[in-house]
Formats: structure tokens, sequence, C-alpha cells
């Protein structure tokens, strides 16, 4: 399933989801050998069951526009994460 990337930039949300240490492992190998996000592994993941458990949907229809539309365009994200935080809630929480 090819998904190609768009331009819109809207707000992105984060989500949080328990799994035991199996799936945590298998992520993490995922996310290794594919070259892609945590993120990216699991939005995939998400819309590929979505298709195959719900193929007349009209969603399927939009959904390689609606994958990849919150790309931040920095590869060192997961390296630099605290970094990004930091400047974020610096901003956020400033005092102009």
């Amino acid at each position: 399933m090819a998904i190609a990337k768009s331009s819109n930039h809207t707000k992105e949300e984060t989500i949080t989801a328990r799994c035991d240490i199996h799936i945590k492992e298998t992520l993490d190998i995922l996310s290794q050998s594919e070259h892609l996000s945590k993120s990216e592994i699991m939005a995939k993941s998400i819309l590929e069951y979505y298709q195959r458990h719900f193929p007349s949907k009209a969603f399927l229809k939009t959904e390689r526009e609606l994958f990849g539309r919150y790309g931040s365009d920095k590869g060192d994200l997961s390296i630099k994460r605290k970094k990004y935080i930091g400047e974020v809630l610096d901003r956020k929480h400033s005092h102009n």
C-alpha cells in the first residue's frame, strides 16, 4: 500500500496506548528495519487494519491524502525529542 504525504499542515495529536513487551519490541524492530518512526509504523498499521476490516468504507478513498500530513520534516525527532519539547514548552510558558 503506497501512501503519499500531503502538504497540508494541521494540528497533530498524541495518543497513548498500552502494549506488552513483545509488541513494544516488535515495534522497535520494525521501526529500525524499515527506517520509519514508530508513529509512522503505527499509523500505517492502523490504516492497513482499517482497510482489511472495512474495505467498503469511503474513508479508504482519501487515506493517501490523510496519511503523513503531519510530518515535521525533521529527521532527528527521536534523537533530539527532549530538546524540541523543551523549546516548545519554553515558548508556551515564556512571559513576554
